[in-house]
């Protein structure tokens, strides 16, 4: 009897269950159309605009202190990418870095290690200067370096060896 009553009160709570929301007029979408960048904004209000934001006049260090800020603001999105750059070379470097340093391992195929590791510091350096802070871009010219570094250095262990068993012989 209990689980009846139990039953019927819910399908009564259910029965009754509609949306209660308004849907929105179109009107009310277009202002969000463009979010506005808050720091972009910042650094170009003028004093005057400052000041009627903040609703009174600032004083001499404070109106120093907005300059340094928007300059500091300013130096700082210089760095950044311009809206949807994308960071494949930077990916690219990486990728080509990593295929660099294990071809270098792996018998017959050390060949390949050297132009992976040539063009992963080509390609990390073009998108170092597109972004200067792209990490996957520096870590491919490290990756490069390194492997270059390695192969130079396991050739002049193999001129060595070689030049060391001919002495013996003579």
């Amino acid at each position: 009897m209990r689980k009846l009553i139990l039953v019927i009160v819910l399908g009564f709570f259910c029965l009754g269950a509609e949306s209660a929301s308004i849907p929105a007029s179109p009107y009310t979408m277009t202002s969000l159309a463009k979010p506005v960048d808050p720091l972009a904004y910042i650094s170009s209000l003028s004093i005057k605009e400052i000041q009627q934001l903040t609703g009174r006049k600032l004083k001499l260090k404070e109106k120093i202190a907005v300059k340094v800020l928007q300059w500091k603001i300013k130096k700082g999105l210089a760095g950044l990418p311009k809206g949807d750059v994308k960071d494949s070379k930077g990916n690219t470097a990486m990728i080509l870095g990593i295929v660099a340093l294990a071809c270098l391992f792996v018998p017959y195929l050390f060949i390949a290690s050297i132009p992976c590791a040539i063009l992963a510091i080509i390609f990390g350096n073009q998108a170092r200067k597109a972004n200067p802070r792209d990490s996957k871009a520096k870590a491919g010219v490290i990756m490069g370096w390194v492997t270059l570094g390695l192969i130079l250095l396991a050739l002049i262990l193999v001129i060595v060896l070689l030049s060391s068993w001919a002495y013996g012989w003579g």
